[in-house]
């Protein structure tokens, strides 16, 4: 046959081979002398005067695959004659070229893709004949790249030719190896065998191209393409994944992934691929991960990228930290890479747009005990994210530095309601005692409270109420433990702006504890307190209410005179009808709701401050309602008995009546206000020099040397001053006897009068 064909041009060969292939077709038992000579028919047809009719040829062959007429060994008998297995052999006995392998790489590529939208069952059907169609496609895809290459060129020329050959490349394994839909993968668990096999030609393939030699670093190359192909088409399964994903990953992790320097986009796909698709894709970016050279990109990148670069890094190594899944097969390498990149001084210059997204990162994927009892690599990053936020001791101060802390500040608040809640209350004092370590060096605590007070505004997002009573008195505890601490001033700044407003009553309750803890302070002033404390102008009537409210068993309000002493004084001192307000309130509130005995004398002195300075304008005859002092002295006297008894104590824990010590106050503060006393419808001693009518000096020298009162013997020698220099002392130093003697008696520095 070969003798008479000798001299027949080609063309007649390629009309006769659809007969052939028919009758080949036809013959069933591959070990029949039949079929074995139809086979022979077919292959000297398409190898005579080769390569004339090799397209033709492989376009009936590949066609026939669909039916499964095919036999196999006419597909090994391309292989053979072609020399497929050798593809890096560089003479053949028959060489296609490049233009030829091409078109077949083409019609491969088309028969390939119509089969695979046209048979549901594509791997099974076409399963027997993998091992052969992939050796052939790495042939007719590699000569055309083997006979093109030039070495040296440009690398902007080397680059452009691999795109393009990567591209073709594409074209004929996308349908062996990626998912045409998210719903239906290009083979099932049963296909293993061969979908192994075909991933492991295509990465063998791509291996070899000589263009990986000739690219150099920071260029797109072989090992960027691929990783955009998985993440733009591969990575899009969304059932039938985990198998699907395990064997790509088996195979494609054979990439020299060392050579890929991901182009920032290239990093941020990687955070996306983790974030939005199928969790059996994180283990595979994890190991490419773990394989990239970071610290010589860093180094030789510019740096006015670096941040943002640093930024895209630190979004993917978050997401592969939140679960130990993700990087189970390459926890060592991790855990070194970790360790290496915390260590870097330039985290703080990742800009705050890019921290805020980053933010959602953490807050979102970090798993629940990352504050409380996290893991090495988890710490790790936790490490890495407070560098990146600035939120590191004497930090430069700046508008930036201050948005990022309280960025991280915001984002740890998150974490920590992430936690289980019997670890929330210790997480929430560390997270405490760490604003207040940045607090103490910050070189503008003013503005530092923008940050500090995301730890009260934390109180907004509880629902357990258990929970929430449990953190506002672990605050309360930390302030009173520590007065000198920053986040005294601060919270006093922002703490009712933090909350909601139908949180007033806490935020209230916390203000009176915050003004009680920074009169701790050695060093403390009514004139510091009143620069800093800041009430919301939405809600000072709201404020107000409550505070001037006479607390009783049914309202539920409770008493705050601290913050009321402040609130009399906070740009509301001209309101005379808010004194007339105080006035009510002091002389109706009873005992069993005063908790602090000393803060109720202070916001006592203030009424009478206030008191005092008004009737310096009145005329000396006075109206019943100008009378403030009749019946503030006859609260006195009332609240200077004890009207205890056994049995009202064994009946009720509440008090009903003041201490021993607050009652001798007012009866000696009684005592004052009386000796100042003209009489009925008169206003009292306002002036130097002015008589006295109502001299209580010996009244005040009994109750001084009653048994029962020689405890309070400072209280009393501080008083007599008062009461025996007539000339000097009137109502106007009301007040400071009251604030004087209360100080020696408790001791509490927020009585003194400055």
């Amino acid at each position: 046959m070969q003798q008479a064909a000798a001299g027949l041009p080609p063309q007649q060969f390629a009309a006769l081979l659809p007969i052939a292939f028919a009758n080949l077709a036809s013959q069933l038992d591959s070990k029949s002398e039949l079929h074995r000579l139809c086979l022979q028919h077919v292959i000297f047809f398409i190898f005579h005067q080769f390569p004339s009719n090799i397209v033709g040829g492989l376009s009936l062959a590949i066609e026939g695959c669909n039916t499964r007429t095919t036999p196999v060994s006419l597909l090994e008998a391309f292989s053979d004659k072609l020399e497929a297995r050798e593809i890096l052999k560089k003479k053949t006995n028959l060489d296609l070229g490049a233009a030829k392998a091409d078109e077949c790489a083409r019609v491969l590529a088309e028969k390939l893709d119509d089969a695979r939208k046209n048979k549901p069952n594509f791997y099974g059907i076409w399963g027997k004949y993998m091992d052969e169609i992939s050796r052939l496609a790495q042939l007719f895809l590699f000569v055309p790249i083997r006979d093109s290459y030039i070495p040296n060129q440009q690398s902007s020329i080397i680059q452009h030719e691999l795109v393009q050959s990567f591209h073709r490349i594409i074209a004929v394994f996308s349908p062996l190896i990626a998912p045409y839909s998210p719903n239906h993968p290009p083979f099932s668990p049963n296909n293993d065998k061969e979908a192994n096999m075909v991933l492991e030609r295509f990465v063998e393939l791509l291996n070899s191209l000589h263009y990986n030699s000739s690219i150099p670093p920071g260029m797109e190359n072989v090992q960027s393409l691929v990783w955009q192909y998985y993440f733009e088409k591969l990575s899009i399964l969304t059932t039938g994944d985990q198998h699907y994903y395990e064997v790509l990953e088996c195979q494609l992790v054979r990439l020299n992934w060392q050579l890929l320097w991901p182009s920032k986009h290239a990093v941020l796909a990687m955070e996306k691929c983790i974030e939005l698709r199928s969790p059996y894709c994180s283990s595979f970016v994890s190991q490419i991960f773990v394989r990239i050279p970071w610290t010589t990109i860093l180094q030789q990148m510019n740096e006015e990228n670096r941040p943002a670069y640093l930024a895209a890094i630190f979004g993917v190594l978050a997401r592969i930290g939140s679960r130990p899944r993700n990087y189970e097969k390459v926890r060592a390498s991790l855990t070194d890479l970790v360790r290496s990149i915390s260590s870097r001084n330039d985290w703080s210059y990742v800009e705050k747009d890019d921290a805020e997204r980053l933010s959602i990162t953490v807050g979102s994927c970090l798993p629940a005990d990352s504050l409380s009892n996290p893991a090495e690599i988890v710490g790790a990053i936790q490490l890495i994210w407070r560098k990146l936020c600035s939120f590191v001791p004497k930090e430069q101060f700046s508008q930036e530095t201050l948005a990022k802390q309280k960025i991280w500040l915001r984002t740890e608040c998150h974490l920590l309601l992430k936690s289980e809640a019997s670890l929330i209350p210790a997480a929430y004092n560390s997270l405490i005692s760490d604003v207040n370590s940045i607090a103490i060096n910050h070189t503008n605590l003013r503005a530092f409270c923008q940050v500090s007070r995301e730890l009260t505004a934390l109180w907004k997002n509880i629902s357990e109420s258990k929970l929430g009573e449990s953190l506002v008195s672990l605050w309360n505890e930390y302030l009173g433990t520590n007065p000198n601490s920053s986040l005294v001033l601060s919270s006093l700044n922002t703490l009712i702006e933090s909350l909601n407003s139908d949180q007033l009553t806490t935020a209230l309750k916390v203000m009176e504890k915050t003004i009680t803890a920074y009169f701790l302070r050695t060093d403390s002033s009514w004139t510091e307190l009143m620069q800093w404390i800041q009430f919301p102008n939405n809600s000072v009537k709201s404020i107000k209410n409550y505070l001037l409210t006479v607390p009783n068993s049914e309202n539920k309000v409770q008493a705050q005179p601290l913050t009321l002493r402040v609130f009399m004084d906070y740009g509301n001192s001209r309101d005379e009808n808010m004194f007339f307000e105080l006035h009510n309130y002091i002389i109706n509130i009873k005992p069993k709701h005063i908790s602090n005995e000393s803060a109720l004398i202070c916001l006592l002195a203030r009424l009478v401050q206030w008191i005092s300075a008004r009737y310096i304008h009145l005329t000396t005859n006075i109206s019943q309602s100008d009378d403030l002092l009749t019946p503030l002295i006859r609260w006195l006297n009332k609240s200077a008995k004890d009207e205890s008894s056994f049995l009202t104590n064994l009946i009720s824990s509440k008090k009903v009546s003041h201490s021993p010590k607050l009652r001798v106050i007012f009866q000696i503060f009684e005592l004052y206000l009386m000796q100042q006393s003209l009489g009925d419808g008169k206003k009292p001693r306002c002036e130097v020099n002015s008589p006295v009518l109502n001299s209580r000096i010996g009244t005040l020298k009994d109750v001084a040397q009653q048994k029962s009162n020689q405890f309070m013997s400072n209280a009393f020698n501080k008083a007599t001053v008062y009461f025996t220099q007539v000339e000097i002392h009137n109502i106007q130093s009301a007040n400071k006897m009251l604030l004087d003697i209360s100080k020696a008696t408790f001791g509490d520095r927020f009585l003194n009068d400055t």
